[in-house]
């Protein structure tokens, strides 16, 4: 594209099987549609300026892409369904810590490589499978003025995470939220949070009423 670019908009499946190599986005472009990078085998460079005006990442934006690294420009809000699953040679994920981004969709990195993650403040929820199968994935730092609610059903199954903190936010975790992690010891809870405790740092329990004095739902044993 020349810069400066009028482009604002790539629409669905605009480059989905090509054989590009490299891209480079515009600061204009606000939106990223379906599929408009998917299975781009030889796609190993998404180049996103700071000062990017993009706000949405369609499905399956890039995935089945081998993008090794990509940066999520602090506009964006949401990242949809399957944005990067199945990009085998995706590292590094970047989120600035004043990211926009309120939900990470379902399947968003599922299947890929990355080594670690940054939910920043203002994700309310990490959907279905979010993170499914990202078996190097260790590390989850989640922003110390979260407003995480919801964890959903295997958003980090089959992960190598050893450890999480639950802020006074967190309200739901879904059944299976972390099936098959078999690395995750430490699961650290804020005082103010009054539905989580986890006991002699081994079992994960909640209230299965919000009003209840009780911990009587017994959700994960280390």
């Amino acid at each position: 594209f020349s810069i400066p670019s009028n482009i604002k908009i790539i629409s669905s499946c605009s480059f989905e099987y090509s054989n590009i190599k490299t891209i480079f986005i515009p600061p204009n472009v606000s939106k990223i549609c379906e599929s408009a990078f998917s299975h781009c085998l030889n796609l190993l460079k998404v180049e996103i300026p700071a000062n990017s005006n993009l706000q949405t990442i369609g499905s399956k934006a890039f995935s089945s892409s081998n993008i090794e690294e990509i940066f999520i420009p602090s506009n964006v809000s949401k990242i949809y369904e399957g944005a990067f699953s199945h990009c085998l040679n995706l590292l590094k994920v970047e989120i600035p810590a004043n990211s926009n981004l309120q939900t990470i969709g379902s399947s968003a990195f599922s299947y890929s490589n990355i080594e670690s993650i940054f939910i920043p403040s203002n994700v309310s929820k990490i959907c279905e499978d979010a993170f499914l199968y990202c078996i190097n994935l260790n590390k989850v730092e989640i922003s110390t003025n979260s407003n995480l609610q919801t964890i959903e059903s295997n958003a980090f199954s089959c992960s190598k995470i050893e450890e999480i903190y639950f802020l006074a936010s967190l309200k739901e975790l879904k059944e299976g939220w972390c099936s098959s992690a078999a690395q995750l010891k430490k699961i650290i809870i804020s005082p103010s949070n009054n539905q989580y405790e986890y006991k002699e740092d081994k079992y994960l329990v909640c209230k299965s009423e919000s009003t209840s004095e009780e911990f009587d739902n017994l959700l994960f044993v280390r």
